[in-house]
């Protein structure tokens, strides 16, 4: 026998709860915003040898609304780092073509293997990129495409 059960309360901008046979689903009405997801991720080290992001992997649902916070915390100037999500596979790809892109953060938004990525940090600074996570649940990546850096700074980005 399914149990059906709607609950409304409050105006019409209310959540409504649905429950059939033991599960729940939720679903948003009216104007609400989507929750974000925030992460701080931290690019750490003063030397091509040991810089790398502090975060090696991060998490959230298909089509989410994602704010990642990235802070420089090296102290050597010549320690730039951005952060940027990309199909798995293509970061070569990605961090090659933005060698020269100095005006554009090191990358080129427009390639199709790109997600989102942020201004380039300086050290001490902190830069935010906001985005909608894909649609397609799957393992994507983010990389630190200043030149010379996408083969140490790498993380997971796993949409699910």
């Amino acid at each position: 026998m399914a149990l059906a059960l709607i609950y409304a309360c409050g105006d019409s901008n209310s959540n409504k709860t649905t429950e059939t046979s033991g599960t729940t689903t939720e679903a948003t009405t009216g104007t609400e915003a989507p929750k974000t997801v925030e992460f701080t991720i931290n690019a750490v080290g003063n030397t091509m040898a040991d810089m790398g992001y502090d975060t090696k992997e991060i998490k959230v649902k298909a089509g989410s609304s994602v704010k990642v916070n990235l802070t420089n915390q090296g102290t050597d100037a010549s320690m730039l780092h951005n952060i940027v999500f990309v199909k798995q596979g293509t970061e070569k790809e990605v961090a090659t073509e933005g060698i020269n892109l100095k005006d554009q953060n090191y990358f080129n938004p427009q390639n199709v293997n790109v997600i989102a990525g942020s201004a380039v940090a300086a050290p001490g600074a902190t830069v935010t990129v906001e985005f909608t996570a894909p649609a397609e649940a799957g393992t994507y990546a983010y990389i630190c495409t200043y030149p010379g850096h996408w083969m140490k700074m790498q993380g997971i980005f796993i949409v699910e």
